[in-house]
């Protein structure tokens, strides 16, 4: 569940509570003592350990720091490294004797206490995990964490009314999500079905309440209940909302019972299971927080409660991806059997990276795959088509793209991606009456989408027409999208084109701004700065932008190169808007 912005800075808390006393630093060092690296019994094992480590081989870092330990038994920099690395690596058992050591010597160690009770509660030794919960200094002053934590093992441990005081404490600004998730979980566990129900209720009213977890197991509790009409309306609201995560079908919220089976299991049948999902809420909060390193940790907690959690490994995939582990990451979600749950989106996730690491061929194999396993469904074909557009494969791209269109038998306002996309790719095939078509219809199915507004407005430009309607759209898209630098070039380049040189500058100046690094960006600054009489700092734009990524097409680069050369006034504007046209659109100027 979403957790409040303010309540984010409990998260830093435990950000910093969360690194080992010794992470990162040589043994020496941290244990205080004057051996060197070098000095160390098994100094090549050690270093081969910081090396697996920062490649992010935990598996190969715990085998060579083990051997360093073997080495070194009482080495208690080592020790505490090891604790750490078993856990984000998942291996809790194995944490565990290297945890209560560590906390032997460092009691307010946060992560050694959660892999202490993430190691109990496995065990299903609820009330060994209470005492270790309630040994931690911070406990008491924890504003959410460890209540949240509490609810399940006092849960576990079968005292009611304790559960629900600790369930109260996160009745509170911030947190209302929060409460009301793990509040109708609870009563669900309990077989209250009224109150959970109120408590779900609750929870899809709060903003950001109808998230993807809340969908899965609200939905799964109507599945129970029988109420296939709620069910039906609660996966329509959420597919409204332009989610990407793609619902396919009621397999995503029957925990693993067949589509069939209307003996659909409890999604949080269990104390660990409640446990499980309230390591996974923090995680889920401090990747979106863009802490994605720290969020493994609570990732590990949840999976080693729950391994049906099937979310969990989703998140946990996605870490990968960003941390730039895509073998993991493949073979993470290669392990989803077909029965999965999430088998469906691992499949299109595989087909991403493989595009990502350059293996078009694989990524197109596992999309098309997914698609002729699915052929009701879009999503693999969008997807498809997104990586082709990527690539600069135009006609692949318009293929993938219009098999999506023909499984949309009514597009709805969250389609307008869709044609716009086809747009985009049919403009860049050079078919621009399809592109045209395609662009006014993302338009009619949504008008505020400044990205449509600005690729039409600016290709009407560039062909001298409808140059009234176009400048509109482009300052329309200018105003929702302020920030974006290639936005805001449009609408400088509109007034260049125009032959409002002055103003182009200004707003020109404004787009490098924001997108410093764009070479057509800073070349279309040098042309507007040459027609002003800048020639000199003309000149300077024109070599920025050679020097810059390569966003050019066509001979956008060797018109630059011949700009610097022989001057704009040789060379010449690539287009100039047709006489009529420019007379009409200053008519139209002076008429307003």
């Amino acid at each position: 569940m979403r957790i409040h912005s303010k309540i984010y800075a409990l998260l830093i808390l435990i950000l910093a509570a969360c690194v080992p006393h010794h992470t990162g630093a040589a043994p020496d060092a941290a244990a205080g003592n004057a051996k060197t690296v070098q000095a160390l019994p098994a100094a090549g094992d050690y270093l081969l350990y910081l090396q697996a480590r920062q490649d992010q081989d935990f598996t190969a870092a715990a085998k060579y720091l083990q051997k360093a330990l073997d080495a070194d038994p009482d080495n208690r920099a080592l020790q505490s490294e090891m604790f750490a690395l078993l856990a984000v690596d998942g291996r809790i058992a194995e944490a565990y004797p290297y945890a209560m050591k560590e906390l032997e010597h460092a009691p307010d160690s946060l992560l050694a206490s959660l892999v202490a009770v993430s190691y109990h509660a496995q065990k299903n030794d609820y009330a060994a995990a209470l005492r270790q919960l309630e040994s931690f200094h911070g406990a008491e002053e924890d504003n959410f964490l460890f209540p949240l934590v509490e609810v399940w093992l006092q849960a576990g441990a079968g005292d009611r009314k304790k559960a629900l005081k600790a369930l109260e404490k996160l009745n509170k600004d911030g947190l209302e999500s929060l409460y009301y998730f793990h509040a109708a979980a609870l009563y669900d566990y309990w077989g209250e079905t009224q109150k959970a129900e109120r408590n779900y209720e609750a929870l899809l009213s709060e903003p950001g309440g109808l998230s993807l977890r809340a969908s899965q197991v609200y939905g799964n509790f109507l599945l129970r209940q029988g109420r296939t009409k709620q069910f039906n309306a609660l996966v329509e609201a959420y597919r409204k909302g332009a989610k990407s995560y793609p619902l396919t079908d009621e397999r995503f919220f029957t925990a693993g019972a067949a589509n069939a089976d209307r003996k659909v299991p409890k999604s949080i049948a269990s104390p660990k299971a409640g446990l499980a999902e309230a390591f996974f809420d923090v995680s889920g909060s401090l990747a979106e927080k863009g802490n994605a390193d720290v969020s493994l940790f609570f990732i590990r907690f949840g999976l080693a409660l729950d391994p049906s959690l099937s979310l969990a490994r989703v998140l946990l995939g996605e870490i990968y991806e960003k941390q730039g582990r895509y073998d993991a990451a493949l073979q993470l979600y290669a392990e989803e059997g077909e029965n999965s749950e999430t088998y469906f989106a691992g499949r299109i996730r595989m087909g991403i990276i493989y595009a990502e690491k350059g293996d078009l061929n694989a990524a197109e194999k596992v999309l098309k795959g997914m698609a002729a396993k699915r052929p009701d469904l879009a999503f693999p074909w969008i997807e498809l088509g997104d990586i082709f557009l990527k690539n600069k494969k135009f006609p692949q791209a318009i293929d993938a793209y219009s098999q999506a269109v023909e499984r949309i038998p009514l597009p709805n306002r969250s389609h307008w991606g869709l044609f716009y996309s086809r747009g985009v790719a049919y403009e860049r095939n050079g078919q621009w009456d399809l592109a045209e078509q395609d662009l006014l219809q993302a338009l009619i199915l949504s008008p505020d989408q400044p990205l449509t507004l600005n690729y039409l407005g600016y290709s009407w430009i560039e062909r001298g027409k409808n140059i009234r309607k176009a400048k509109e759209m482009l300052e329309t898209a200018a105003f929702l999208a302020p920030r974006e630098g290639f936005v805001i070039d449009s609408l400088g380049w509109t007034y260049y084109l125009l032959k409002e040189y002055p103003k182009a500058v200004g707003i020109l100046e404004n787009a490098v701004g924001l997108d410093p690094d764009s070479a057509v960006i800073n070349d279309h600054l040098g042309d507007a700065y040459w027609r002003v009489g800048r020639k000199r700092e003309a000149r300077f734009q024109w070599a920025k932008a050679l020097a810059m990524k390569d966003d050019f097409s066509g001979d956008g680069r060797a018109r630059v190169e011949m700009k610097l050369e022989q001057g704009l006034d040789r060379v010449g504007d690539r287009l100039n808007l047709r006489a009529g046209t420019l007379k009409k659109a200053k008519k139209s100027r002076k008429s307003k």
